[in-house]
């Protein structure tokens, strides 16, 4: 064998090396984004004080579910109001029915309750809903929902 052969066997597994890096970084890549858009997501829209004694703030947190999606179980220190905006949502809280609501319901959290099921029911349509919060001024998203 000349050094001319292996220097081109040398450049072609070089070569080949680098093509497979590629191409595992951009499935792993992929995989990664998927995952990502796999699980739930808030937002905080707004977060307004309000005003009298004790201080307290009011906020309205988007939630986005992708399809087949859900939050563990939690529960809230304050009460929480939630309005369906797209797709549906199962919930079930305290010992009450799960019930599944569509785009324009709303419903209601007592303070403490344990929200045990919020998901999206659906396999293929994501779903959003608008969180409203009342709670002491300065909480934070982790004393808004604390995971069981």
């Amino acid at each position: 064998m000349t050094k001319a052969d292996l220097t081109r066997r040398d450049v072609n597994r070089a070569s080949l090396l680098s093509l497979l890096a590629a191409i595992a970084a951009a499935c792993g890549a992929d995989a990664a984004a998927q995952a990502q858009n796999s699980a739930s997501s808030r937002r905080e829209v707004i977060r307004q004080a309000l005003p009298g004694d004790p201080r307290r703030e009011i906020s309205l947190v988007e939630v986005h579910y992708p399809p087949g999606t859900g939050s563990p179980a939690h529960a809230h220190a304050n009460g929480v109001m939630a309005f369906v905006v797209s797709g549906s949502i199962s919930s079930q809280v305290g010992e009450g029915p799960e019930q599944t609501y569509k785009a324009g319901d709303a419903w209601w959290e007592p303070a403490g309750a344990v929200h045990r099921v919020s998901r999206n029911p659906s396999a293929t349509v994501p779903a959003t809903l608008l969180a409203i919060y009342i709670a002491p001024e300065g909480a934070t998203a982790a004393d808004l929902m604390k995971p069981l």
